[in-house]
C-alpha cells in the first residue's frame, strides 16, 4: 500500500513541477533599481552577482522596462555586484553581506563614460528588508563560534527576541535534553526544524523532538519568528540550519568548553530548606568537545565536510542519595559523527548527501527523591539514531531555480531497569519487584517506574520546489510530503505500582502491561504556491497552502498480562484532515531609499501533528488506573487476581474502582464514535474532529538607524481555533458532590467536586473539537541588529507577551470549570530582555557574550508544567508540594503534574492523573467571589448538561 501511495505521490510531484514554471526553497535575494544621472530609470542594464557561494559562481540578469532587477534564491555569503551598459561607465559594488532569508536592496546610478571605465562604489550592506514581512535572526558562523551557549540549536534559539525555552539552558546545563522553543503561544512542537530547507522534525510528541546536532556542521542558523511563507505548515519558530559543504582548500575548527559544580551558584535557598528540600538540582560536571573539517576530493567537482562531537552534562539530582549518603548523579553523554558530500555534477547542477549518527547514553536516569540504585533507569547506547538527507539543486537560468530532496529522522532507543532489578516474568520475585512511590515523602524506591521500554520512531520527508522571477513577480510553488511510524512497548515489574503515604499503603496503579503499540502517519501532503509582487514601494506577498493528513493505527497484538487478556487490534484509519491555509503580507518602503519598511501580515497555520489522534486512542497504548490497596497480610506486595472480592483473603485490590473496560479490546470494536460502534477501551474520537489551527497577525516597522544598524518594533496577535476537548460521556455533573479541601499554598478551604463511588468506573472519553473554546496570545517586541565595522556584531531586544484561554463548555467534570476563564485569573505579562554579540580581538582572538533575563512562570496558561526536574523551583510562581511532584502556579490555579519526556509516558508511569486545585487568591473578598463564581458556573453547566441529556 505504501509503495502505491508513494508512486502516485511521486507522479503528482513530477506533474506539479512540469506544469509550473519551477519550484525552489527561496533563501535570499538582491534587488534594486538602476537610474541615470538625471534620475531616469535604465532598462537593459546587465547586473551580475558574484560569490563563491554560488554554484555557477556568477549569476546575471537584465533590468526591465522600469529599470528594476531581481536576483533570487541566493545562498548567504559575501557578494560583489557589477552593473554594465554600453556607453556608460561600469559600476561595481563589493563586500555586500547577504544573510539567510533576507532581501537586500542595492540600487545604482550610472553615468555616461567609456566602456573601459569602472566606478567602484562603497557603502554599508543593506540591513532593512523592504520586500518581506518576515522577522528573522541570523547567527553567522562567527557568532555561533563566539557566543557562549550550550551549543545546541535550542540554546542559540533562546537568544532570539520573543523566544522562550521550556527550560533555561545556561552554559549547556540542559544540552542533554530537547528543550522546546515557545513563541507567541505556540508550544515547542510548533517549531519547524529545517536542514538546508528540508524539514527534519521527529515523530514523537507531534513533531516536538529534534535532533542532537553538532553546530560545527552549520555555516549559519536562522530563526524566523513571524510571517513564515506557504512552504511551512506550523506557526512557531522556523529554524533553518545552513550546512557547511567543504571546498577546494582544507579547513576546519575545534571548539571545547567545560564547567565544574564548584563554578555555579548555590542551588538551594533557606526558603527551599524550610519547605523540606535538603539538596537541590545542580551541575555535577560538564564538558563539550566538537570539531569539523572539510576539503576537496576532486577540485571544483566534489567536496566533503565531516564533524564529530561528544558532550556530557552530569547532574546531581535533588534529594536523591547513594547508599553512602552522597548526592546521586545522573551520568549521561551524547556522541555525534556526521559527513556531507557535495558534488558539482555540471555548472548548473549540484547534489549533496548527508548523514549524522547519534549515540545517547544515560547510566542513571531519575527524578528527585529516587533511589539511584534500584529506581533509576539505564538508557542503553542507541542502536539506530540518525538523520540523513539528499538534495539536488539546479539554477536552470537566472530566472528559474529547481530543488528536490529527501530527508529521514530515526531515534531508536531502549531504556530499562538497572542490572538485577527485573526478575523473570511471573515469578514471586517479579510480583515483589514493583516500584514503590511514597507521595508524602516524595520518594520512589524498589524499581524504576518506567520499566523496560523500547521506542522506534521513523519519519521521512520529500520536498520539491521551484522559484521563477517574471518582471515584478517572484513566484514559488512546491510539493512536500512526510510519513512514518512510531512503535513502542513497555513491560513493568508486577504490572503495578505501589503507592504509599508516609509508609502506609494507600493505592495501587494498575497497568495493562505487557503492551506494544504502533501508529502510522500514512501521509501529510502539502501543496503550496506563493508570489511576491513589487509595485513601486509596495510589495504584496500572497500565497496558499493545501494539506492532506492521514494517520492510522497499525495491526498489532500484545500478550496477556497480569490484569489484561491477549489483545489484538487494527488496522484502523483515523479521521482524515484536509485544510487550506492562506497567507498574506504587505510591505511598504516608506522613504523609497530602503531604509524604513512598514510591514503587515495575516497568516493561517496548522498546528503540528504526526500521530493526530491515533496515538492517544490506540487501545493497545500504555494505560493505568488507580485503585485502593490494603496490605491485608503485611507482606508489602500487591495481591489479588482480576475480579476478586476486595478485603477478602488474597484480594487486596478494589477492582470495583477499575474502569469497566480497562485494557479490554472487544472484537469488532472501533476507536471512532460512529452510531452503533463498540468502543475499544476507554476512549473514542468524534469522526468530525477538526485539526487545530491558528491565525497570526503581525504589524511592524523596521528602520535603519545608522549604517549597518537596524531597529524593529512588532505587535503580534495569535488566535487559536479548534481547541481539543475531551468529554466523559458516561458521567455528568450530577455524579459529583462538593467537598472542602485545604489549599497546598496557605491551608484555606477550597471547594472541589468528588465523583461518586458508583460512577467512578464509568469512563468513556470522547475526543472532539470545542466549538466555543478560545485561546490567544498578544506580544510586543522591540529588537535591534548591528553588523558593526571590523567584524563586530550585536543583537538583542525586549519582548512582552501573554497567553489566555477560555474553555468552559462541554466538560462532564465540574472541577474542569474552576478557573476555566483565564481572563479573570490575573495572569501576568511575561517580559524578557536579551543581548548577545561578538567582537574580534588581536591575534585572531574573538570575544563573545550573551545576557538574558526573563521571569520564568512555571506552567503555561493551559496548566501544563514544563518538562524537566521537579525541583526547578522559582518563587513565587512554583513551589514544592508534599508528594515531590512538580507544582506550577499559573492562571490563578495550582497544577500538580509530573515532568515527562517528549515521547510517551514511560518516564512517569507511576503518576496519577493530574490534580488541579485553585491557588490562593489574595484577600478573603476575592476568594469568596471566585468561589461564588465557580459554584454558579457549575450550577449553570449542570442545567445545560441535563437539557442536552434530555
Amino acid at each position: 500500500m505504501r509503495s502505491r501511495v508513494m508512486a502516485s505521490s511521486f507522479v503528482v510531484a513530477l506533474t506539479w513541477l512540469a506544469l509550473l514554471p519551477g519550484v525552489a526553497h527561496a533563501q535570499s535575494a538582491i534587488v534594486g533599481v538602476i537610474r541615470d544621472a538625471s534620475g531616469g530609470v535604465m532598462p537593459g542594464v546587465t547586473v551580475e552577482a558574484a560569490s563563491p557561494q554560488l554554484i555557477e559562481k556568477v549569476r546575471s540578469v537584465v533590468t526591465d522596462e522600469r529599470g528594476t532587477y531581481q536576483i533570487r534564491d541566493l545562498r548567504p555569503g559575501v557578494y560583489g555586484m557589477t552593473f554594465t551598459l554600453p556607453g556608460f561607465s561600469t559600476v561595481k559594488r563589493d563586500a555586500i553581506e547577504l544573510p539567510t532569508d533576507f532581501t537586500a536592496t542595492v540600487n545604482a546610478e550610472m553615468r555616461v563614460g567609456a566602456i573601459e571605465e569602472t566606478v567602484t562604489v562603497s557603502g554599508a550592506s543593506p540591513v532593512v528588508d523592504v520586500q518581506s514581512t518576515t522577522k528573522a535572526q541570523v547567527l553567522t558562523r562567527d557568532l555561533l563560534d563566539a557566543i557562549p551557549t550550550g551549543r545546541t540549536a535550542q540554546s542559540y534559539g533562546q537568544l532570539v527576541t520573543g523566544v522562550t525555552n521550556a527550560q533555561p539552558d545556561v552554559g549547556g546545563a540542559h544540552a542533554m535534553n530537547q528543550v522546546g522553543m515557545v513563541l507567541h503561544g505556540n508550544a515547542g512542537k510548533e517549531t519547524t526544524v529545517m536542514l538546508d530547507g528540508i524539514q527534519l522534525n521527529g515523530m514523537c510528541g507531534n513533531g516536538s523532538t529534534q535532533a542532537y546536532t553538532n553546530t560545527q556542521s552549520y555555516e549559519e542558523m536562522v530563526f524566523q519568528t513571524t510571517s513564515a511563507g506557504a512552504d511551512v505548515s506550523a506557526g512557531g519558530v522556523r529554524q533553518n540550519m545552513v550546512p557547511r559543504q567543504g571546498g577546494n582548500d582544507l579547513h576546519g575548527s575545534v571548539n571545547a568548553y567545560g564547567s565544574r559544580h564548584t563554578w555555579q551558584a548555590a542551588s538551594i535557598t533557606p526558603d527551599l530548606i524550610a519547605r523540606g528540600l535538603t539538596k537541590g538540582d545542580s551541575l555535577d560536571g560538564l564538558y563539550d568537545l566538537e570539531g569539523g573539517v572539510g576539503g576537496k576530493i576532486v577540485r571544483d567537482r566534489l567536496w566533503w565536510f565531516a564533524a564529530a562531537r561528544e558532550i556530557s552534562a552530569n547532574s546531581a539530582v535533588a534529594d536523591a542519595f547513594n547508599p553512602d549518603g552522597s548526592q546521586a548523579v545522573q551520568d549521561q553523554h551524547v556522541d555525534n559523527a556526521s559527513i556531507r558530500l557535495t558534488s558539482q555534477i555540471t555548472p548548473r547542477n549540484r547534489f549533496t548527501a548527508y548523514i549524522d549518527r547519534v549515540n545517547k547514553y544515560i547510566g542513571h536516569d531519575m527524578l528527585a527523591g529516587y533511589d539511584p540504585v534500584k529506581a533509576s533507569r539505564v538508557w542503553e547506547p542507541s542502536k539506530l539514531y540518525q538523520q540523513l538527507q539528499a538534495k539536488w539543486t539546479s539554477p536552470v537560468s537566472s530566472r528559474l531555480l529547481i530543488e528536490a530532496g529527501y530527508g529521514e529522522y530515526r531515534a531508536q532507543r531502549h531504556t530499562t531497569y538497572q542490572p538485577g532489578i527485573e526478575p523473570p516474568y511471573g515469578s514471586a520475585e517479579w510480583f515483589a519487584a514493583a516500584f514503590h512511590q511514597d507521595t508524602s515523602r516524595g520518594t520512589v524506591t524498589n524499581a524504576a517506574p518506567g520499566g523496560n521500554y523500547y521506542l522506534i520512531p521513523v519519519r521521512k520527508f520529500f520536498s520539491s520546489s521551484a522559484s521563477y522571477v517574471a518582471g515584478a513577480h517572484t513566484m514559488k510553488f512546491g510539493a512536500q510530503d512526510t510519513w512514518g511510524f512510531l512503535e513502542q512497548g513497555t513491560t513493568l515489574n508486577g504490572a503495578v505500582g505501589q503507592i504509599y503515604q508516609n509508609g502506609v499503603p494507600t493505592s495501587a496503579a494498575i497497568y495493562n502491561t505487557p503492551e506494544r503499540d504502533r501508529f502510522t502517519m500514512n501521509a501529510q501532503w502539502g501543496l503550496y504556491g506563493q508570489d511576491a509582487w513589487t509595485m513601486k514601494r509596495f510589495t504584496l506577498n500572497y500565497g496558499v497552502r493545501w494539506e492532506y493528513f492521514r494517520s492510522s493505527i497499525a495491526a498489532e497484538s500484545s500478550a496477556a498480562g497480569r490484569f489484561v487478556p491477549d489483545r489484538v487490534f487494527g488496522p484502523e484509519v483515523m479521521p482524515i484532515w484536509k485544510t487550506w491555509s492562506p497567507r498574506l503580507g504587505v510591505t511598504y518602503d516608506l522613504s523609497g531609499n530602503a531604509k524604513t519598511a512598514i510591514k503587515f501580515s495575516v497568516n493561517k497555520y496548522q498546528l503540528s501533528v504526526t500521530n493526530g489522534v491515533a496515538a492517544a486512542l490506540n487501545p493497545m497504548r500504555l494505560q493505568s488506573a488507580s485503585v485502593t490497596w490494603r496490605d491485608l497480610n503485611g507482606d508489602d506486595i500487591v495481591q489479588g487476581p482480576i475480579g476478586c472480592t476486595f478485603n477478602t483473603p488474597g484480594c487486596e485490590i478494589n477492582f470495583a474502582q477499575l474502569p469497566r473496560n480497562f485494557g479490554l479490546i472487544t472484537p469488532g470494536c472501533s476507536t471512532i464514535a460512529t452510531p452503533g460502534s463498540i468502543p475499544c477501551g476507554t476512549a473514542q474520537v468524534d469522526p468530525n474532529v477538526r485539526r487545530p489551527d491558528e491565525v497570526m497577525f503581525n504589524l511592524g516597522v523596521q528602520h535603519e538607524l545608522l549604517p549597518r544598524v537596524s531597529v524593529a518594533a512588532n505587535w503580534v496577535r495569535t488566535n487559536f481555533y479548534n481547541l481539543a476537548l475531551t468529554q466523559n460521556v458516561l458521567q455528568s455533573f450530577s455524579d459529583y458532590t462538593p467537598v472542602q479541601i485545604a489549599s497546598p499554598l496557605d491551608g484555606s478551604a477550597i471547594t472541589m467536586y468528588n465523583v461518586s463511588a458508583a460512577r467512578q468506573s464509568a469512563v468513556l472519553n470522547l475526543n472532539t473539537t470545542d466549538p466555543q473554546g478560545s485561546m490567544w496570545n498578544n506580544a510586543v517586541e522591540l529588537s535591534f541588529n548591528a553588523r558593526l565595522p571590523h567584524g563586530a556584531s550585536v543583537f538583542g531586544g525586549t519582548a512582552t507577551d501573554r497567553t489566555l484561554q477560555v474553555q468552559c463548555d462541554g466538560f462532564s467534570n465540574p472541577n474542569q470549570l474552576l478557573y476555566c476563564d483565564q481572563t479573570r485569573s490575573g495572569i501576568p505579562w511575561n517580559t524578557q530582555f536579551k543581548i548577545a554579540g561578538s567582537v574580534p580581538l588581536q591575534w585572531g582572538l574573538q570575544f563573545g557574550a550573551s545576557f538574558t533575563t526573563y521571569k520564568y512562570t512555571y506552567g503555561t496558561p493551559t496548566g501544563n508544567a514544563p518538562v524537566g526536574s521537579v525541583w526547578l523551583i522559582t518563587r513565587p510562581h512554583a513551589r514544592k508540594v508534599a508528594d515531590g511532584r512538580q507544582a506550577a502556579v499559573a492562571a490563578g490555579y495550582l497544577v500538580v503534574q509530573c515532568a515527562q519526556q517528549p515521547c510517551g509516558v514511560h518516564r512517569a508511569l507511576h503518576e496519577l492523573p493530574d490534580i488541579v486545585v485553585p491557588a490562593a487568591v489574595h484577600g478573603s473578598a476575592a476568594t469568596t467571589r471566585e468561589g461564588r463564581d465557580a459554584s454558579e458556573m457549575v450550577r449553570k453547566k449542570e442545567k445545560l448538561w441535563r437539557e442536552r441529556s434530555l
